[in-house]
């Protein structure tokens, strides 16, 4: 999907996100060829690995994780929308980490 897309559907969400935390999703988005839940799985586990890879800073460290959350939350909540049967497949592709985000 492309990022706009996925705004969009972010967007629909209700209740919206919150507008602190929006821009923090935002920033983690971008286009993909994957589906919404694994693009967003996807884009949860590389805040992580931007929080893991770079030095502790406080409230920018806090959103980050507090977006990551969000983001596996909301890859969670479309692959029920999408096929329910699919939660427990995505549940292991997220605690194994792709070994590659994007």
């Amino acid at each position: 999907m492309t990022r706009h897309a996925v705004l969009r559907w972010l967007a629909a969400r209700r209740p919206e996100p919150p507008p602190l935390l929006r821009p923090h999703l935002e920033a983690a988005l971008a286009d993909s060829a994957a589906p919404l839940p694994e693009q967003l799985a996807r884009s949860a586990l590389g805040r992580l690995e931007q929080v893991a890879g770079g030095p502790a800073r406080g409230r920018d460290v806090a959103m980050a994780l507090l977006a990551a959350d969000a983001l596996v939350t909301y890859a969670f909540e479309a692959q029920a929308e999408q096929d329910v049967d699919g939660l427990a497949g995505l549940a292991e592709r997220v605690a194994k980490g792709w070994g590659t985000t994007a």
